[in-house]
Parts: C-alpha cells; structure tokens; sequence
C-alpha cells in the first residue's frame, strides 16, 4: 500500500512503559507536532484517506485505488460507530431480541445424527441398495446396516474376479477391525453388531458360543472359506490351537466332545436344524495355497482358475443355510448372466 519515511531510531524500539506519542491532526505538518508511529509505520490500515492524501501530494508511493475503497469503508465504518455510540441503547435492546429469537429457534431445532440422512443421496446407488437390504432381511432392517460397495476401477470392467474379491476381503478386514475407547473399555464390531437369535445350550457350552456366535454380515466373501475371517470370534480350550470360525469345525468339535462323554444331543440337534455343518471348513478358498486354508475345501492347493462367477450364482449362504441365505441380487449387481444360467460377470 503506501509508504512513508521512517521513524527517527529514538522511536522505532519505542519503551512500552513510555506514553503512546500523540497523532497529529490532518493538515498540522509543523515539526514541533510529535510523529504517530503507527502512521510512519502502517498509514494505510491507520487512515487511508492520509495515505491516499500523501501519495497525490507526491509524499509516498502506493497504489491509488485499494486505498480510495478502503477510505471509503473506514469512512462508512466511523460514521456506524458514532451512531452506534449515540443511540447504544436501542442496539442493546434490538440485539438483545435478536438473540433471544435465536434462542427460542435452538429449543425447536432438530439435530440430524442419521449419518445415512445426512451423506447419502436420496434415490442414488446406495440408498436404493440400503431400502433393498432393509427389505429383505426381514427382521434386521431394525437395525442400521454399515454397507460396502465395491466397483471396478474402470466403468464396465469385471469384479467378479479372485484379485476383486480378494481385494475386497481386505477392505472389509480393516473395517470389522476397527475399535474405539469410550467408557473406560475398548467396544469392538462384536460388541455392536447384530447377532441373529439366541442360544439356549448346555451351560459347560455357554462360554464357547458366546465367544463364537458370529456376527451377521451379509457378503459375497460367505461363499467361500475366506467368509470366516471376518468373524473375529476366538476360544481357548486346554491342549487345542485357538478355536476360530477359519479352523472350527462344529461336527468336528461335537464328536470329540461326545468322546469326551459330553452331553451335546441338544446342541447337535439345534445345529442339524440350522443347517450349519461343518461350518465353513467345506468350503472353496479364494486362494488355494494359503495355508490356513483347510484340507477339507475341495479345491486345496488346486492349480485350476477358479471360476469366481458361477460360485456367485444363485447367492451365498452363511453360517446358517438353512436361516442365512444371501439372494444373489443382495450380494452383488449389475451383474451379466448367460440367460437364466449363472453369471458371466
């Protein structure tokens, strides 16, 4: 903006204990009126009507137009000021109504914490994914489902890949994996997810199916062996590896139990009912020559491409297959078939 001559070095390290100097009045150039620092220093943001007055003068340089517009603003601005000053009461009195209107409208304000509400948009992908999925699972639309949606990278591409799905085992990884401290106790995705019925067994039983009831996540990974490890359910037993749903076979387990002269007719029965077999340890593993994968799936260290489509076709199950059938329209979309026959991609 526009400059002046310095200040004498007696007055640039001005003492703050000292008085402030006085400001000179407009027009009274006389050397016996004591120079104001802060217009030697920053005249345009102290009085740009000065500034602008000493540059047409040819006493400093600047430029002419922001400081015409800033001297009609501190004109303006002054001239509020001193109204405000006269009539302080009135403003008082009209502010003080104003805030208290504002008052009144934060009493009948809504807050809007629906995360769903506030980002997703209406009539879009996943709103319409969200009503489907309230809409056929019956009883869970109760419940506020957390969706994840995966889609190729380029527009027409194919998702229905081992490397896609894979990829998208390890998004939904991360995400169950996720855990919070709030009331002095780490909560994890167990502690908050929706877990289907409940189960009445015998006591010796209680803390295992406690431990392992799974969560109810609807995906396509339940499909496939790998659909286990987002179940992060795990149980210690003397003399055994950590039971998990990627190792624990139920009809493995009961047997060893009946061996043991364990009761478990009541058990076995509600698991026949259910439908829940041997869990997930029959089925195909995504990655054949993982060595977690277990020697029951039937493509174990198979060397052949595995058709991830038609695995997809007619939808999935989980732990339940008889209770937890995933259609295929819930699992996955805009999908390719080969007529009425399985998914082309």
């Amino acid at each position: 903006m526009a400059s002046a001559a310095n200040a004498p070095s007696e007055q640039e390290n001005r003492d703050p204990d000292r008085p402030r100097i006085r400001r000179r009045n407009r027009g009274d150039y006389t050397r016996n009126t004591p120079l104001d620092l802060e217009y030697l220093q920053r005249p345009s943001y102290c009085d740009a009507s000065f500034a602008l007055e000493q540059i047409t003068q040819g006493k400093a340089t600047g430029r002419k137009a922001p400081l015409w517009l800033r001297a009609k603003f501190q004109r303006l601005l002054f001239r509020l000021g001193c109204y405000i000053q006269k009539n302080c009461g009135k403003f008082l009195v009209v502010g003080l109504m104003i805030f208290g209107a504002f008052a009144v409208g934060l009493r009948a304000a809504n807050l809007e914490t629906d995360v769903e509400k506030l980002w997703v948009e209406v009539g879009g992908r996943v709103n319409r994914e969200l009503t489907y999925t309230r809409q056929n699972i019956g009883e869970e639309a109760m419940f506020n489902p957390q969706l994840m949606i995966q889609t190729p990278r380029e527009e027409g591409a194919n998702v229905l890949t081992v490397d896609a799905l894979l990829q998208h085992l390890e998004s939904a990884l991360r995400a169950s994996r996720v855990h919070v401290y709030l009331y002095n106790r780490q909560w994890k995705l167990e502690n908050l997810c929706y877990k289907s019925g409940e189960l009445v067994t015998e006591s010796h039983l209680d803390q295992i199916i406690e431990k392992l009831h799974p969560c109810l996540i609807i995906t396509p990974l339940d499909c496939f062996w790998e659909g286990a490890k987002l179940q992060s359910g795990m149980v210690y037993l003397p003399g055994k590896d950590p039971l998990q749903w990627t190792n624990f076979d139920p009809k493995e387990f009961l047997e060893d139990l009946r061996k043991a002269n364990f009761p478990v007719d009541g058990f076995e029965e509600m698991l026949e009912k259910a439908d829940v077999g041997h869990g997930y340890m029959d089925r195909p593993c995504l990655n054949p020559a993982d060595p977690d994968c277990p020697l029951t799936a039937p493509n174990k260290n198979s060397t052949k491409p595995f058709d991830v489509a038609r695995a997809l076709s007619g939808g999935c199950h989980g732990l339940s297959r008889k209770y937890m059938h995933w259609q295929e329209e819930l699992i996955v979309g805009g999908t390719t078939k080969n007529g009425s026959g399985p998914l082309l991609r």
